[in-house]
């Protein structure tokens, strides 16, 4: 684990851990907030492939490629200046705005649930989507609660388990419902 601005960042991090965190540019100026997370969701385990960034002129796609988790913010790989203009494409799934507080599907069981935060995996340079979390533990997390409850849970010796539904058996809702990409 590794500590920082919000708290403390897993080794395999949840959006919540990095979501809101501040963008620094590569020579350390900040650029605004990590507003967002993008995927493409037809992959079992689809990779992150766009941050959006909340700055003071509005909103800024980035491919997260050009971006690295530091410990206490995220910080672009290359100046600002040097990087493309990105726009999401048709069909691209915006971690927090569209699924964060929704319902979907779990096709394992057939049952519906709701998501309180995501599963995501750092591994050679990539940012996964590993599941998505659907009980009380990712609610607590969101605002930061979850370590102290769960040491009450653990002194008291009552379970606290974490519920994450594998991204391949996420079923999202028609795309007409989750409102526009």
């Amino acid at each position: 684990m590794v500590t920082g601005g919000r708290g403390t960042l897993r080794a395999v991090p949840y959006l919540s851990d990095i979501q809101h965190r501040r963008v620094l540019d590569a020579g350390g100026d900040a650029l605004g907030r990590l507003r967002d997370l993008a995927v493409m969701p037809g992959d079992r385990i689809p990779a992150v492939q766009w941050a959006i960034l909340a700055t003071g002129d509005g909103e800024r796609v980035l491919r997260w490629s050009d971006l690295a988790i530091e410990p206490a913010h995220v910080r672009l790989r290359r100046r600002l200046e040097g990087l493309p203009p990105e726009a999401l494409p048709a069909g691209a799934v915006r971690l927090g705005r569209d699924l964060l507080d929704q319902d979907i599907v779990d096709g394992a069981t057939a049952t519906a649930r709701t998501v309180t935060d995501l599963q995501l995996e750092e591994s050679a340079g990539q940012l996964r989507l590993l599941g998505a979390d659907v009980g009380y533990r990712g609610l607590l997390r969101r605002i930061g609660i979850e370590g102290p409850i769960a040491g009450i849970a653990r002194a008291l010796g009552r379970p606290f388990p974490r519920r994450i539904v594998a991204w391949g058996d996420v079923r999202l809702p028609e795309r007409a419902e989750m409102g526009a990409l």
